[in-house]
């Protein structure tokens, strides 16, 4: 009884395994044939180009019936050769996929629909990635971190930095970004302009010059000199919750045509140029002095500082990218600080590098 049992579990078992990978064989057809169709489209569309440049110089009577003969039938022979060497190509990775399926369903270890992945134009495509085609990559969700420097300004319009006026230390004074977005292609499938939207979170960071302090007394917060010993770090803290919005035009676009559909080639490397406005809400200020006093012995004095910094932040960004390669600035057009902290200037102004520019 317990060999019969043992031996319908097997089949049972090899059954269940067969069909698994059967399915995921037919999913990969779905994809070979696809890339087939793609590649036939792509490359009867840039001999049809060809052909019709030699139709053109032929009515313009700047090549002979026969030389408009042989140019055609060039073109055509080294189209068929094109085609043919990418249809290979993705033949002999079908296959190798395929042999790995095998191999991994024989040694019971985890399906090909995890693991394999085909290459192409060296592009990694996963079956596991939900984007299986340039069409879904015109939509994404990236994470963003932004390292900046920070200045303060007299006015909303100044772009001054490094000014004396600030009592701030530009090059030491700093803004992070950490950002969650969601890009979309605005217009038809050939636009090259997205709008991004999403939210995260900012922390600015003001070290005073000449070795000074943020004291906060009476509700008032004021640059002094230190004299509690030997100073080692004096930085003002804002804290924030940011709403962003982006538009992005790519200024080289590229095309490409899948499933007979013309679209904006997402995977070459596009230069951008960004303008948009953001939002935040402030959620905590802090005052940090790090010391040693007297007898030498290392202090950390950290406070809350309410009612210093204004609640509500709103400002414009312009960023110049390539790839994941980014400069921006960014500009506040409300001040930081309120009329509570006794500082010339008040309004944040930066330059920046984004470090990390992740897609899902």
């Amino acid at each position: 009884m317990k060999t019969k049992i043992a031996s319908f579990a097997a089949i049972l078992f090899f059954t269940c395994a067969f069909s698994q990978e059967k399915t995921v064989i037919d999913s990969q057809m779905k994809i070979y044939a696809k890339k087939i169709d793609s590649i036939v489209i792509s490359e009867k569309s840039k001999m049809n180009n060809e052909l019709d440049a030699v139709d053109q110089d032929f009515k313009q009577k700047k090549i002979s019936s026969d030389e408009k003969q042989k140019q055609r039938a060039e073109i055509a022979t080294k189209y068929e050769q094109s085609i043919n060497e990418k249809v290979e190509l993705q033949k002999t990775d079908l296959e190798n996929a395929t042999k790995e399926i095998v191999k991994n369903s024989v040694l019971g270890k985890t399906s090909g629909l995890d693991q394999i992945v085909f290459s192409q134009n060296n592009a990694l495509l996963s079956f596991k990635d939900s984007k299986t085609n340039k069409k879904d990559l015109l939509k994404t969700f990236d994470l963003n971190l932004a390292v900046g420097f920070i200045d303060l300004t007299k006015s909303a319009s100044s772009l001054a930095i490094g000014n004396r006026d600030s009592e701030i230390k530009f090059g030491k004074s700093t803004s992070t970004v950490v950002e969650f977005r969601f890009t979309r292609q605005l217009g038809a499938l050939t636009s090259p302009v997205f709008y991004r939207f999403g939210f995260g979170y900012r922390g600015d960071t003001f070290v005073p010059d000449h070795s000074r302090v943020f004291n906060y007394d009476n509700n008032q917060l004021f640059l002094t000199d230190f004299t509690a010993g030997n100073l080692k770090k004096s930085r003002f803290l804002n804290h924030y919750i940011m709403v962003p919005l982006d538009f992005v035009f790519v200024l080289n676009p590229k095309y490409t045509i899948e499933n007979n559909e013309k679209m904006l080639d997402n995977t070459k490397g596009n230069l951008r140029l960004s303008a948009g406005i953001y939002g935040g809400v402030r959620v905590m200020s802090q005052n940090q002095i790090i010391y040693k006093n007297m007898d030498d012995h290392r202090v950390s004095y950290k406070e809350n500082i309410p009612d210093v910094a204004n609640n509500f932040l709103f400002g414009g960004k312009l960023s110049l990218g390539y790839g994941a390669f980014n400069i921006f600035v960014k500009k506040d057009f409300t001040p930081n600080f309120n009329d509570n902290i006794k500082m010339n200037n008040k309004y944040g102004f930066q330059i920046g590098l984004e470090l990390l520019y992740v897609n899902f």
